[in-house]
C-alpha cells in the first residue's frame, strides 16, 4: 500500500540561509519546508508541470511551524511529509524534520488551495482532474489556514515589488514574505532567534510587479506579527507570526 511516510529526504541548509550568529533565520525553516514539498510533489506527479496540464497550480494559503531545536550551522536534515487532511478547497500537508540520530527538530504544516491559473480563482470542486491519494489524518501541529488579531500595528517601513521577485505564477514568491518580516527585526529581536518556538505565514492577497506595499509591526506578549498591506488595494497582503519562549 502507498504511504507517502515512506519517503525520507536529506537537505542540508545553505549557508546564506544562517544568521550572523549562525542560527537558521525564520524564513529559511519555510524555505526547507518548500523545497522538500516541491521535491515529494515531483516523487508523487503532482507538482507544476502536472497541475498546469489542467490550468490549475498549488498555492500556498498558510504555513505554521514549531522548533523543538533550533537549527545552528549547515548539517544535514532528514525530512518527510505527507497529506494529511482536505476540508473544502484546503488541502493540508504535514512536514518533519530531523537530525541524523532521529531527535526532533521542526515540524509543522501547510495549508494549500488549487488555484485556476486563467481566472486567479480557487478551484472548488470536490473531484480533482488529477489523482490525490486519501488523507493520512495524522497532524504534527494545532494549525489553521486563518488568523485574526485585534491588536494595534505601527508602519515599520515602505518596500516595493521588484522583478526578482515575482515567481512563475505572476505574483510575488511565497518565499519572500518571510524575508520582508526578517528584515523588520531589531538587534535585540534578532538576538533572541534561539528562544524562537512558532513560526506562522498567512498569505491573504497576492502583490503583483511594481505593486508598493507597507510593512507594519505589532507585538503583544512574546509575540512579534508582521503585517504587510497593499498601498494600492490596501487589502492585508500577508501576516508573519513569530512566537518566542522568553
Amino acid at each position: 500500500m502507498f504511504n507517502e511516510k515512506n519517503y525520507i529526504y536529506e537537505i542540508v541548509p545553505d549557508a546564506s540561509e544562517l544568521n550572523e550568529n549562525g542560527l537558521l533565520k525564520p524564513y529559511a525553516y519555510q524555505n526547507l519546508f518548500g523545497i522538500i514539498a516541491e521535491k515529494h510533489l515531483n516523487k508523487i506527479n503532482l507538482n507544476l508541470d502536472t497541475t498546469m496540464k489542467y490550468g490549475l497550480a498549488w498555492a500556498l494559503i498558510s504555513i505554521s511551524l514549531e522548533i523543538s531545536n533550533p537549527i545552528k550551522g549547515c548539517n544535514k536534515l532528514f525530512a518527510q511529509t505527507w497529506h494529511s487532511h482536505r476540508k473544502g478547497p484546503f488541502f493540508r500537508r504535514e512536514l518533519v524534520f530531523k537530525d541524523e540520530n532521529e531527535n526532533l527538530l521542526f515540524e509543522g504544516s501547510t495549508f494549500s488551495v488549487l488555484l485556476d491559473l486563467e481566472t486567479r480563482s480557487v478551484y472548488r470542486k470536490k473531484d480533482t482532474p488529477f489523482y490525490i491519494g486519501a488523507a493520512d489524518q495524522e497532524f504534527t501541529i494545532d494549525a489553521s489556514p486563518s488568523f485574526k488579531t485585534n491588536i494595534d500595528f505601527t508602519d515599520y517601513d515602505q518596500r516595493k515589488v521588484y522583478n526578482s521577485y515575482i515567481d512563475c505564477l505572476g505574483h510575488v514568491n511565497n518565499t519572500r514574505y518571510g524575508e520582508f518580516a526578517y528584515d523588520a527585526l531589531t538587534y535585540n529581536e534578532k538576538e533572541n532567534l534561539h528562544k524562537l518556538k512558532r513560526y506562522e505565514v498567512f498569505f491573504l492577497s497576492e502583490l503583483r510587479d511594481n505593486d508598493i506595499f507597507t510593512v507594519q509591526k505589532g507585538t503583544i506578549n512574546n509575540q512579534i506579527i508582521i503585517r504587510g498591506i497593499n498601498n494600492t488595494s490596501k487589502q492585508t497582503s500577508f501576516d508573519v507570526i513569530m512566537d518566542f519562549d522568553i
